[in-house]
């Protein structure tokens, strides 16, 4: 991997009352705040360790540009198909904010070269930004570093040890930069030959499952379709809802009743792929959405909602009770080496199957493409 410092600007902190707010708002409304001055240049071309504490652990990862062409070349792979006009959205709001607000979340596997450079780039230091947001319970930090023997020391540990990485967040924020170097050239030679990503090894980063709900309305009778369901899957009830505990293990929850789901041999044998791998959420999409349920297109069907797998289950369990009519199935979090398996064949995993931790938030660091030179 090919990393780079690059030129980024960075808000006024003194001047912002509310955070969570503007950085809630700032897709929105950035090209209004740099022409305000709020937005600052930084001095000189930099990466950044970028240290997030939550409640439950600190992660540890870097900002840094990485170069276009591992991505043309097939070095940065991707787990999921993209829509074109969303593509054409985002590369127009890029051209529009000339920069990126928000970095490509990149995993690579853990190197302990690498590790032990991030912890001595941080330990007993001030970070240049540390931003505080309560209602998340979370604080994120950004070390700056502008030295060019300790961006090199970076350089020549991931161009050695990390020849390719995996897109956990960002698939369209990547492909539309690809999209604007395609229709305008000369921004290769001038502003874009990198983009700013976010890279954590997969020990830094937590992969959630994404659960959904299905709206079934109130003349739907859970008895009717569970007896087709246990042609398909074993079937548990359970005193109180949990999340699954293992691989090929779903939790339903309708109405006042929970269930395990366990399926059967012969039901997750034919979904096997040329990847070997199976996942739940490819056998629920086909044999119970679309084979007992009759919904056909998943993606754009308005009864089925998501759910992110950082909720909580008391989260979870408050919805449920929002909800009555809804169908409620929880699912175990893809393993990071079957995520990796299918990157590695160019094959893609099933549209909203991975939720990771942490997020990154908009606008605390913004690849500048018209940054003045100092």
């Amino acid at each position: 991997m090919n990393i780079k410092p690059f030129n980024f600007s960075y808000p006024d902190y003194s001047g912002i009352f509310d955070l969570e707010d503007f950085f809630g708002q700032i897709k929105n409304n950035y090209p209004e705040l740099k022409k305000q001055g709020i937005f600052w240049e930084g001095k000189k071309k930099s990466i950044f360790i970028y240290r997030i504490k939550t409640k439950s652990r600190d992660y540890h990862g870097i900002i840094a540009a990485v170069s276009i062409n591992d991505y043309l070349n097939g070095l940065i792979k991707k787990h999921e198909n993209t829509l074109v006009a969303q593509e054409e959205n985002i590369s127009k709001l890029m051209n529009e904010r000339d920069g990126i607000i928000k970095p490509v979340l990149l995993a690579y596997p853990q190197k302990k070269s690498i590790k032990d450079l991030i912890i001595r780039s941080f330990l007993g230091k001030k970070p240049k930004f540390t931003v505080h947001f309560p209602k998340e319970q979370q604080i994120h930090e950004l070390y700056k570093i502008s030295n060019e023997k300790a961006i090199k020391d970076f350089q020549n540990e991931f161009s050695t040890q990390v020849p390719s990485a995996y897109i956990a967040d960002g698939h369209h924020r990547i492909a539309s930069i690809t999209k604007m170097l395609q229709e305008n050239p000369e921004y290769k030679e001038s502003k874009l030959n990198s983009m700013m990503c976010a890279l954590f090894d997969f020990n830094e980063l937590t992969i959630c499952a994404y659960h959904r709900f299905i709206e079934m309305g109130d003349d739907f009778n859970f008895e009717t379709y569970s007896s087709k369901i246990k042609k398909i899957a074993e079937f548990k009830k359970l005193k109180t809802l949990r999340f699954p505990k293992q691989k090929g293990e779903l939790v339903f929850h309708y109405g006042n009743s929970n269930y395990a789901l366990k399926w059967k041999n012969t039901i997750a044998h034919p979904t096997k792929n040329k990847t070997k791998v199976i996942f739940d959420i490819d056998i629920f999409n086909t044999q119970v959405l679309t084979g007992i349920f009759g919904i056909n297109d998943i993606r754009t069907d308005t009864r089925i909602q998501n759910l992110d797998g950082a909720k909580s289950l008391k989260q979870i369990i408050k919805l449920t009770e929002e909800k009555p009519n809804a169908l409620f199935v929880l699912f175990y979090p893809v393993k990071s080496r079957d995520f990796i398996k299918v990157a590695d064949k160019h094959q893609v995993l099933p549209p909203k199957s991975t939720w990771f931790e942490p997020r990154i938030r908009n606008g605390l660091i913004v690849q500048d493409f018209k940054h003045k030179e100092k």
